[in-house]
């Protein structure tokens, strides 16, 4: 299988895997996860390796690229958006800030994935040479089909009066082990179980600090764009919302297509109330679109220049996730409602949509505590943090 190395040949391949996406999607749900082989095909196009700079092996997309991959992959199946989205975004992160030896093992094989969760239930130990870890961490989406496994532990100050040192350890997925815990009301296929680390031994080099503003990535690219807070974590549940937003809206269009009302036998997608529902919930769609892709390019072209997001840009692209996800939930519903009595079939498209939309509104990256986060800054009662 050739692996793609470039945003044009991912995109000459992405079709093809979009199509592939939207017919299996049912099949990820059922199985709990993403077929291994699909899974195969989706690390071979370089999913995983979007914001990985192409000097150490990635294809050195900018954000907006990858918003829009996300949101095409979404609209074929929100399983693998997500677990894409995942992927890229700490493959991203390794590269700003992860030692040169884990990257070089990482981003040497076109089929290496991480997956983690800053979710730990775990005791660490600080030893000579790594980290003595024992416990488990919740929520490890994509972990069925990851390479290297792990999560975020948090240590303790250097010095008195010093800040707890937030940390990612990381192993292969074979010195792990995988506790099945994911029933969830939808997103199935993103098989976010437990992964268990039992009286594991991580060298340092497989450990990194959680990336700082002060930070200076030693790798040809704008990784500045990886600073502290959540704001990015959330992109990838509004590029998800966004994709299951707009399938559900084709979806109500077709559900609606050659039925009549009852009593008039007027076509009801001529129905007034059809279509303001409808084209309320585009309008919707597309404001909550565009402010996302405008805060992606004003951070990328920021962080190009080699310059530090300002909190108005960090506030803002959390701002613009959080509505994406929240808002697009909303228009899943008007779809859904729009469609009619036949939109509740268990084996229909849009029943697993309203399911699906129903997850990722819970994140913290991306529930509604998330406005009084960054309520809280914008207005000066607090100070940015990792938070936001």
């Amino acid at each position: 299988m050739t692996t793609v190395n470039s945003i044009e040949d991912l995109n000459a391949h992405l079709p093809q895997l979009v199509v592939e996406a939207r017919l299996r999607g049912p099949e990820f749900e059922t199985a709990g996860r993403i077929a291994s082989a699909f899974a195969d095909k989706l690390k071979h196009a370089g999913l995983a390796r979007m914001l990985v700079p192409r000097s150490v092996g990635g294809l050195g997309c900018s954000l907006p690229d990858w918003l829009e991959v996300m949101m095409q992959l979404a609209e074929a199946d929100a399983s693998t958006a997500w677990v894409s989205a995942h992927a890229g975004i700490c493959s991203g992160m390794i590269a700003a800030s992860a030692d040169m030896r884990l990257r070089g093992e990482l981003f040497a094989d076109p089929l290496a994935c991480v997956s983690w969760s800053n979710l730990p239930r775990v005791t660490v130990q600080e030893l000579k040479g790594g980290l003595q870890i024992s416990g488990s961490w919740a929520f490890v989406s994509g972990c069925t089909v990851a390479s290297h496994v792990g999560g975020m532990v948090i240590l303790p100050p250097l010095q008195e009066g010093g800040l707890p040192r937030p940390m990612v350890a990381l192993v292969p997925v074979a010195q792990a082990t995988i506790v099945e815990t994911w029933d969830p009301i939808g997103l199935g296929g993103t098989g976010n179980h437990d992964v268990r680390f039992d009286d594991l031994f991580v060298p340092h080099y497989r450990t990194f600090a959680w990336p700082a503003a002060s930070a200076a990535p030693d790798v040809d690219y704008p990784a500045k764009v990886f600073v502290p807070g959540t704001w990015f974590i959330s992109n990838g549940a509004a590029a998800t919302h966004l994709g299951l937003a707009r399938r559900a809206l084709d979806e109500a269009r077709n559900e609606l297509r050659g039925k009549v009302e009852r009593y008039s036998a007027r076509p009801l997608l001529e129905h007034p109330s059809t279509q303001r529902s409808l084209e309320t919930a585009e309008g919707l769609w597309f404001a909550c679109r565009a402010g996302l892709r405008e805060a992606l390019r004003s951070v990328w072209e920021t962080a190009s220049r080699g310059e530090p997001l300002s909190q108005a840009q960090r506030l803002n692209a959390r701002v613009a996730a959080v509505t994406a996800v929240q808002r697009s939930t909303e228009v899943v519903r008007m779809a859904y409602d729009a469609a009619g009595a036949s939109a509740i079939r268990r084996s229909g498209v849009l029943e697993r949509l309203l399911r699906e939309a129903s997850c990722l509104t819970h994140h913290v990256s991306a529930d509604l505590p998330s406005y009084e986060q960054t309520g809280r800054v914008r207005s000066g009662v607090e100070a940015l943090s990792l938070r936001v």
